[in-house]
This record gives structure tokens, sequence and C-alpha cells, in this order.
């Protein structure tokens, strides 16, 4: 029996070494960017960026329920990124303390909102400078009349907010979760075009109230 050549011997050498190669390069933990730790990292990044602006700029009226499950959900997402931490660049560590602060401002309202104890008189006071009567939100609100209620609203905000104590501006959140409450039982009624005013106007309000804390913040930083 011949035994093989030298050439045959070089030449599967050549082909394992070769086929070792293409596994290599087409492996994918090896070619996938997603997979390298730093886009990973990015992209949790990224998910959180809008996971935050999507709790802190939502008009639900059941947070201050959902409080502990949306706890747990921010304690898991900030925990993953922690990990990969040291693969972010410096830009995306700065803006994840950012997220984390905002959304600590953001959760510490909320749970001082749901401690305090709201007075019915203040509340009467406060619905009535925002509707004209201390117990519009009593009754049921038609679907076609919703658009009116919240322009109402926001008119009356813009123009008193100013005078507005932090302790006013309390009574006019719980106003403002029961009117979103009113909203979510006619939903499916509203007229798409006044759908989209409303969440308008309730983005508005969002943006009154954040600069509303960010002034009570600079206050509390200058004492």
């Amino acid at each position: 029996m011949r035994k093989p050549s030298n050439y045959t011997a070089t030449g599967a050498l050549f082909l394992v070494l070769l086929g070792g190669t293409a596994c290599e390069r087409t492996s994918p933990s090896n070619n996938d960017p997603n997979n390298q730790p730093q886009n990973r990292a990015e992209a949790d990044l990224a998910e959180l960026r809008e996971w935050v602006k999507d709790k802190t700029e939502k008009t639900d009226s059941t947070l201050l329920e959902k409080g502990p499950k949306v706890r747990e959900e921010f304690k898991q997402r900030s925990s993953q990124l922690d990990t990969r931490l040291d693969s972010l660049s410096e830009k995306s560590k700065e803006e994840y303390k950012e997220l984390r602060r905002k959304y600590e401002n953001w959760e510490a309202r909320n749970q001082q909102r749901g401690e305090v104890p709201l007075h019915q008189e203040t509340l009467r006071r406060i619905e009535t400078e925002l509707f004209g009567t201390p117990n519009a939100l009593e009754v049921q609100i038609p679907a076609d009349q919703m658009r009116d209620v919240y322009t109402q609203f926001l008119q009356n905000v813009r123009q008193r907010r100013t005078t507005w104590t932090a302790s006013d501006w309390d009574y006019v959140d719980a106003i403002y979760r029961r009117l979103n409450e009113k909203k979510d039982l006619v939903e499916a009624q509203i007229p798409t075009n006044d759908k989209l005013k409303i969440k308008a106007l309730q983005a508005e309000y969002l943006t009154l109230e954040a600069g509303k804390d960010a002034k009570d913040l600079y206050r509390e930083m200058k004492q």
C-alpha cells in the first residue's frame, strides 16, 4: 500500500485550516456587531432612555398603584446596565446618570403625592378655579365634550400656575388624574381628532408641571 505523499498530507492540512478559518469568520459571536460588549451596553441604554421617557411623561392615572411594579422593572433594567457600565462611552455614562436622576425624582414626587392627604375644602377651591364649579368631575363627561373640558383645564392652568404653591400643585395633579380617569371611561367613543388634541394638551400640562418641579428643586438647593 502506498503511503500518502507529502503533497496529499499538506493539502489535507490546508483544507482543515481553511475550514476552521471560515467557521471563525462566520461565527455569529465574532461577526454580529450586536454581540459586541459596547453595542450591547449602548442598546440597553437606548431601551432605558425610552422606558424612562414613557414612564415620566405618561398620563396613566393608575401609576401610583403600579408603583412597586415600576420600581422593580427600573431596578432590573439599571442592574443589567450596571454590569456593562465599563463598555459605555463617557458621554453615555453621563446620560445614564441623568436618566437615573430623572426617574428617581419622578418616583419621589409620585410617592410624596400619594402620601399627602388632600383636604376637601382646598380640593373644591382648586377644582372651582379650574372648571368653574367644585363638582365638575363628579358627573360622567360625554365623549364629545372631553376635548373642551381638557381645553378649559389647560387654559386655567396656564393662567394660574404662577400663583400656585407646591401644595396647590398636589391638588392640581390629583384633579388631573381624576380627569384622565373620566377620559378613560369613554376613550373608545372620543373622535380621533379630539384624541390627538387631548394628547397635546396632556403633554403641555406635563411640561408645565415639570417646570414647577424644576423651580422647587432650585429653591431647595438655595436653602
